[in-house]
């Protein structure tokens, strides 16, 4: 008979690194900036003012920014890699927003 083996549980908690968190930190407020900039220019139907693209630009460098530090983040030992993750998907997800909003931009120049 095969004896059985013992499975082993850690109930180490991981801690998460500090570039994760603020990796987390920018590519949530790129996207909250990206939302918000987009329904401002719903609500004035394309007429904003030009703060709106200075606030867009902030964005942008938030987004990069996180995925900066996201990358960052996974180099991290023994720590959690959820923020990490979340950061980079997210800011990810944000630069191509922000990308076909400038691509649209160009456009209708």
């Amino acid at each position: 008979m095969a004896k059985r083996q013992r499975q082993v549980y850690s109930f180490e908690e991981k801690r998460y690194s500090t570039n994760s968190v603020v990796s987390a930190a920018l590519s949530i407020g790129s996207a909250v900036v990206l939302a918000a900039l987009l329904l401002i220019s719903f609500a004035l139907k394309g007429r904003a003012a030009a703060w709106i693209g200075a606030v867009g630009f902030t964005g942008i460098v938030m987004a990069f920014g996180g995925l900066r530090y996201g990358f960052a983040g996974f180099r991290d030992e023994c720590r959690s890699y959820f923020c990490s993750k979340l950061g980079t998907i997210l800011s990810t997800i944000s630069i191509m927003g922000w990308f076909f909003i400038v691509c649209i931009g160009l456009m209708n120049m």
